[in-house]
């Protein structure tokens, strides 16, 4: 039978349950993250405060594969800008390279990784 569950941040501000990871990701004023994707799972943003742009797409070139399925430091062909503000939900399919940029106030939000599976 199922049963509630309450899981508790570790000192990174995450959580992992099976294949869910939930971060609570703190991002500093005017930063200007590097582009990244990821062909394992999808990215869900909740954002909590601030403001920020996030910029996707679709094709990319370059970059360095970390691991299996993970590229950081890619250049975004054709990027496209969305503006998220507290309250918001973006999601970022799997193969969709993306990054944020900050302004001038703190950006706090919640990252969900849900895996991704051919077909949906």
């Amino acid at each position: 039978m199922n049963q509630p569950l309450k899981i508790s941040l570790n000192s990174q501000n995450l959580f992992k349950f099976k294949d869910l990871t939930v971060k609570i990701s703190e991002l500093p004023p005017f930063f200007d993250g590097n582009a990244e994707v990821h062909f394992n799972f999808n990215d869900l943003y909740m954002v909590i405060s601030g403001k920020a742009t996030v910029v996707v797409g679709e094709k990319f070139i370059g970059g360095e594969e970390i691991e299996a399925g993970e590229i950081r430091n890619c250049i975004i062909e054709t990027p496209v800008e969305y503006n998220l503000k507290s309250g918001d939900i973006f999601f970022i399919p799997a193969g969709f390279a993306h990054k944020l940029k900050i302004g001038a106030d703190k950006f706090v939000q919640y990252v969900i990784k849900i895996p991704h599976e051919e077909g949906i």
